[in-house]
């Protein structure tokens, strides 16, 4: 080691300066060659220990907290199915439910055509141009053609008389019949109406009660109602039209017996004159 000093320093010392790159050139070349030996800062023992300590922490700390939530995940599956159960079963029970939409469709299957077929019957009976023209009209079940009715009525039934042919209160009563047959008329073209819109209204209902989800049939049920309502409100109406042509036919009546007295006043008069 002594021997390679000197030989560095009289290297130095007779080349100068100018060897200095030269001698630092070949210090790197020696560390590359020979570097020191690394010393580790850990040694393996206390790594292993290490990672034998994580593994105790995961198994006796995270894994107990992850055996009681796979404990508890259990009884929470187990309380939904027991709920599912009871819904299917008791509650909703689902062969009782498919039971009633076969019976539901049976039900439609059997009656529909029934009462499209009496609902279809032809019924008309004049032969006549108008009184044909009056009937169609009648029976169409619309209330957005009342004008034409009105005109067609009074074509087929005569129009009013001139004041000047009939008696005053023999017209009045005559216009008062008419307007009382027009307005019941009219009254059972409304009812028609309703009629066929409650027809659908309960197809409807059938075809949903057919393939209604559990739960809805409350919803069904409120429809069937409302459809029930207005048929009776319409029902209440054509009792009334029904009354009021009682009425018009019990006033009539009296009209008749009054105009009866009042010529049999007018006989007598005349023939007082006569006398005298």
């Amino acid at each position: 080691m002594q021997c390679l000093k000197h030989f560095f320093a009289s290297f130095l010392i007779g080349k100068g300066r100018s060897s200095i790159a030269v001698f630092l050139a070949m210090v790197l070349a020696f560390g590359l060659v020979g570097p020191p030996p690394a010393t580790a800062q850990i040694g393996a023992i206390a790594v292993t220990a290490a990672a034998a300590a994580v593994v105790t922490f995961i198994t006796n700390t995270i894994g107990g907290l992850l055996g009681g939530s796979n404990g508890l995940l259990s009884d929470i599956n187990g309380f939904f199915q027991a709920l599912v159960n009871l819904w299917q079963r008791v509650v909703y029970p689902i062969a009782l439910i498919n039971q009633a939409r076969m019976m539901v469709t049976q039900l439609v299957a059997q009656f529909r055509g029934l009462v499209r077929a009496i609902d279809n019957v032809n019924v008309r009976s004049a032969t006549l141009p108008n009184p044909t023209a009056l009937e169609g009209i009648m029976r169409n079940g619309s209330v957005g053609d009342f004008g034409q009715f009105d005109q067609v009525f009074r074509t087929t039934f005569q129009p009013l008389p001139p004041a000047a042919n009939i008696n005053p209160g023999d017209r009045q009563r005559v216009d008062m019949s008419d307007a009382l047959a027009m307005d019941t008329l009219k009254a059972l073209k409304a009812s028609d109406q309703v009629v066929q819109q409650t027809l659908q209204a309960s197809q409807m209902i059938e075809d949903e009660a057919a393939q209604a989800a559990p739960g809805s049939a409350a919803f069904l049920t409120g429809a069937g109602l409302v459809a029930a309502v207005e048929n009776q409100a319409m029902m209440q109406r054509m009792l009334a039209a029904e009354l009021r042509e009682e009425a018009a036919i019990l006033a009539d009546t009296n009209a008749i017996r009054k105009r009866q007295a009042d010529m049999a006043g007018q006989f007598r008069q005349d023939t007082t004159k006569l006398f005298k």
